[in-house]
C-alpha cells in the first residue's frame, strides 16, 4: 500500500532503500557499455513534444548483471514508477491464487460481486471470465466517468467496480483485444476478496521475500483495493530479478517460486494484439499497422510478446523487462519518456545485435 512521501523519504534513509547485489555480477561488458551509451545519446537528442529521458538500464546474462548504469542523478537503490509493469506481477499474484484452489481462470467475473452488477446482466457480462481480464479480452469501452474520476481523485465515493461493470461491451469477451487498464483493477479485488489480504501483503512471503525484494510500494484506490495494474514503484535490480524469475520458469535459487506451467501460459502469446484486434488511443493507426511494430507480436497474462524471440513486461514512458528465454538475456530500462514505439525503436537500434 502506499506510504506518504514523508514517510517513503524516511524509510529509504534508514533502510538504504532497495535491497542490491542480489544478482551475481560479472566483468562489465565492453559491447553492452557500448550500445547503451550510444543509445542513452540517441535517446537525449530526441526533441520536443517527444521526450526519452533514461534513468536506468541493466542487462543481466546467464543470471548475472553484465552491466549496469544510472542517470539523471538516480542511484542504485532509487525506486521507479513502473507503471503497467505492475500487471505482470498482478498475474503472478494470480497465479499463486489459482495454484492455492482459491480462483480458476474460467470463474465467471460477475460470481465475485452480486451486489454491484447493473440491474439487467447482459450476455457479455455474464459471459466474462477472470481469463479475459488476464488476456485484455474483456470487450470493454473504457468509461469516460470512470477514467475522468481516476484522473481527478477527487470522488472518493465513487465505487470504480459498480462503474466498470455498467460501462459498455463493445465485443464479446475472448473476441477481441482491447486494452483496459481497469480489467486489472477488478482482478485485484477479486484476489484480495478471496484471499482476504491486500494484494502487495499476498504477494509478499510468496514472491517478494524469496526474491529479496524488500522496498516495494502499490498503491489503493479509495476504496483501499490494491490497483492492480499500475502504481507500484520498484528498483531496476528488482525489475531484473523478476524478469530472471519469468526466464527461470518461476524457479528461484533452487526453489519452484511460481508453478513453471503459469509462467509459460503467462509468457507466451494468448491472444493476438494486431491493429485489427487491439485498441490505444494513444497509438498511432499508421504505427499499429505496421506488422513489426512490438504490440502487434501477440499478448500473454499481461506480458507482450515481443520481436527477436523475447517477451516484455512493459509500463508506460518506458519502464520496461524485456527477456531473451533463448539467449538468457534480460534488459531493464526505467525512464520518463512520451515515446512509445519510437522508444522501442531507440532500444531496438542499438541493442538488437546483442539481443
Amino acid at each position: 500500500m502506499r506510504r506518504s512521501l514523508s514517510v517513503f523519504i524516511l524509510g529509504v534513509l534508514l533502510a538504504g532503500g532497495c535491497r542490491q547485489a542480489d544478482l551475481p555480477r560479472a566483468k562489465e561488458s565492453p559491447e553492452w557499455a557500448e550500445a547503451a551509451e550510444s543509445f542513452y545519446n540517441d535517446a537525449m537528442s530526441v526533441k520536443a513534444p517527444d521526450t526519452a529521458q533514461p534513468f536506468s538500464i541493466m542487462a543481466v546474462k546467464h543470471g548475472k548483471v553484465v552491466f549496469e548504469r544510472w542517470y539523471d542523478g538516480r542511484q542504485p537503490d532509487s525506486p521507479a514508477e513502473v507503471y503497467s509493469v505492475s500487471k505482470t506481477v498482478l498475474a503472478l499474484a494470480t497465479g499463486f491464487a489459482v495454484e492455492e484452489g482459491l480462483i480458476k481462470v474460467e470463474d465467471k467475473v460477475m460470481d465475485y460481486f452480486p451486489d454491484r452488477l447493473p440491474e439487467n446482466v447482459s450476455d457479455t457480462l455474464a459471459a466474462l471470465t477472470i481469463r479475459h481480464l488476464l488476456t485484455m479480452t474483456g470487450g470493454f469501452e473504457e468509461s469516460p466517468k470512470l477514467l475522468s474520476v481516476f484522473k481527478s481523485g477527487a470522488d472518493h465515493d465513487f465505487d470504480w467496480i459498480k462503474e466498470f461493470f455498467a460501462s459498455r461491451q463493445a465485443h464479446m469477451p475472448g473476441t477481441k483485444f482491447y486494452y483496459n487498464f481497469f480489467n486489472t483493477y477488478i482482478l485485484a479485488a477479486i484476489l484480495e476478496n478471496t484471499t482476504g489480504e491486500d494484494v502487495l501483503d499476498y504477494i509478499r512471503p510468496r514472491l517478494l521475500e524469496p526474491l529479496h525484494i524488500t522496498d516495494v510500494e502499490w498503491d489503493d484506490s479509495p476504496a483501499g483495493i490494491c490497483v492492480g495494474g499500475w502504481g507500484m514503484r520498484l528498483c531496476t535490480e528488482d525489475m531484473a530479478k523478476l524478469g530472471q524469475l519469468l526466464l527461470q520458469r518461476g524457479r528461484w535459487k533452487g526453489r519452484q517460486i511460481v508453478p513453471a506451467g503459469w509462467i509459460d501460459t503467462m509468457t507466451a502469446g494468448q491472444v493476438e494484439s494486431s491493429p485489427v484486434n487491439a485498441y490505444s488511443k494513444n497509438m498511432d493507426p499508421a504505427v499499429l499497422a505496421d506488422p513489426q511494430n512490438d504490440h502487434s507480436q501477440g499478448y500473454g497474462y499481461y506480458v507482450w510478446q515481443g520481436k527477436y524471440g523475447t517477451y516484455r513486461m512493459e509500463g508506460m514512458r518506458g519502464n520496461l523487462v524485456i527477456v531473451n528465454p533463448r539467449k538468457k538475456i534480460i534488459l531493464v530500462f526505467t525512464s520518463d519518456s512520451n515515446m512509445d514505439q519510437g522508444y522501442l525503436d531507440l532500444i531496438w537500434k542499438h541493442f538488437a545485435r546483442l539481443m
